[in-house]
């Protein structure tokens, strides 16, 4: 029987575990903080259950149009009755339950949770410190599931202690007045949406001159006017160069001489990698802030026994890629022959309208040398999205235009994030657009806006 030992119990790390069980091999899983890693403790979940209160009061702000003119004060008062030790407590409430059952999960398959941090001492052995002292586990395999930290470039790095990242942002004991977020990506983003919900002074300072960097230009380009309106400052093309601390204020030091002064300051720039308690050094294996290199089959490069997923590898930052990655690497250990591809893992932005991404956009099909067909329609034609009040945002779909075969699709509005998976089960089909036009969608809904565009 192998054994197999994975370093880190997030995303990546217990369900590389629970595969490998499944496939026979003897596992052991070192976690030096939570199980359930930054995702399911300070990222991906927690963020949800606070993005999900906030949305519920920016639903409410909406009542004003259908109320008697005796309640037209009722948002107002909702907003203003926010509990935010509730909104908290709930928070917590998810977390326990949810890290409660990924353990109780391994556990019941049999695999050894060890809590420690894991360091190589050589290609087939590792120590673990725990608690009790440290313990020696020797393995045929590891995986390297260590996951990542947030990056506090200059000037903030001197200020991290009191700056807020996306960890420490959970642990605020009550809401702030004012909050400038640092990076227009996923994170700012979201948390933009939060505060700003709540009634949070919003500021955003992205360095890039658009927001979500990297993503196709009429997605950006359509949250920056959602947020804009909603109240939302944005300071796109703006780097800080010092930050100064006085009477319960902080002052960003703008490029070119303008301040900007919030209550808190939390920054959203992205997260590195810090392996330098494994040990790797030990095995040969260089990693810089990205990480460590591995190739398709996720083996680390170099070495026939030992993987890495996740955000370590720098292929893709999001939980669902970690996991999968997970899997692929159990898979790979016991004997198959699995590729990883990022091609068709989606990109989700759960902040509102949400944005949803997969494959490839038109810029990067035209860059491939691809002749590409670009098809749009706006849920503002959606009998349902009007129905509901929401009708930001449209379907984007890219195909070739040689042989009509989809290649990428972007979603802004409501349900984004659900809908994005027709687009990504039908790529991975090799459907054509007119394949996937013959789809009879459900009327009315919000998903048959794809259908829409298909008719473009």
């Amino acid at each position: 029987m192998k054994k197999i030992l994975v370093i880190g119990a997030g995303p990546g790390g217990y369900p590389a575990a629970l595969r490998a069980r499944e496939l026979g091999a003897e596992v052991v899983l070192a976690e030096k903080s939570l199980v359930g890693g930054v995702c399911l403790n300070w990222g991906c979940i927690p963020s949800k259950s606070f993005l999900d209160a906030a949305h519920r009061f920016h639903t409410a702000s909406t009542l004003g149009a259908l109320l008697d003119e005796s309640a037209a004060g009722l948002p107002a008062q909702l907003l203003a009755a926010a509990s935010w030790e509730k909104i908290q407590a709930r928070r917590k409430g998810v977390l326990d339950k949810l890290r409660a059952g990924v353990r109780r999960q391994l556990e019941s398959k049999g695999i050894k949770i060890i809590e420690g941090a894991a360091s190589f001492v050589s290609d087939h052995e590792a120590e673990i410190r725990t608690a009790s002292g440290p313990l020696r586990e020797n393995f045929d395999a590891a995986i390297v599931a260590a996951g990542t930290e947030a990056f506090f470039p200059k000037p903030f790095d001197s200020y991290k202690d009191s700056l807020l990242d996306n960890v420490s942002v959970f642990s605020l004991e009550k809401k702030p007045k004012s909050v400038v977020l640092v990076g227009g990506g996923v994170i700012g983003l979201e948390f933009a949406c939060f505060f700003n919900a709540l009634g949070v002074e919003v500021t955003i300072i992205e360095m890039l001159k658009t927001l979500l960097p990297g993503e196709d230009e009429n997605v950006s380009r359509a949250l920056a006017t959602s947020f804009e309106k909603r109240g939302i400052r944005l300071l796109l093309g703006k780097t800080a160069d010092g930050i100064k601390i006085e009477n319960g204020m902080k002052t960003l030091l703008l490029a070119g001489g303008e301040e900007v002064s919030a209550e808190q300051v939390m920054v959203a720039v992205g997260r590195v990698a810090n392996l330098s308690a494994l040990g790797l050094e030990n095995i040969g294996v260089p990693w810089d802030r990205k990480g460590v290199k591995v190739d398709a089959s996720l083996r680390v490069n170099g070495k026939e026994n030992i993987y890495a997923v996740g955000d370590v590898n720098g292929l893709m930052m999001l939980a669902h890629a970690a996991t999968a990655q997970g899997e692929i690497a159990a898979e790979n250990i016991m004997g198959k022959a699995e590729s990883y591809d990022n091609t068709l893992i989606p990109r989700c932005v759960y902040a509102w309208p949400e944005a949803a991404s997969i494959g490839l956009s038109k810029a990067q099909a035209e860059k491939a040398g691809t002749t590409v067909k670009q098809q749009r329609a706006f849920f503002m034609a959606s009998g349902r999205a009007l129905t509901q009040n929401e009708t930001e945002g449209f379907v984007q779909l890219v195909s070739d235009a040689q042989n009509g075969k989809l290649l990428g699709g972007q979603i802004v509005g409501a349900g984004a994030s659900e809908m994005i998976h027709i687009l990504g089960i039908a790529i991975s089909a090799g459907m054509t657009a007119a394949q996937l036009r013959k789809f009879v969608f459900g009327h009315p809904t919000m998903s048959e806006i794809i259908h829409e565009a298909l008719l473009r």
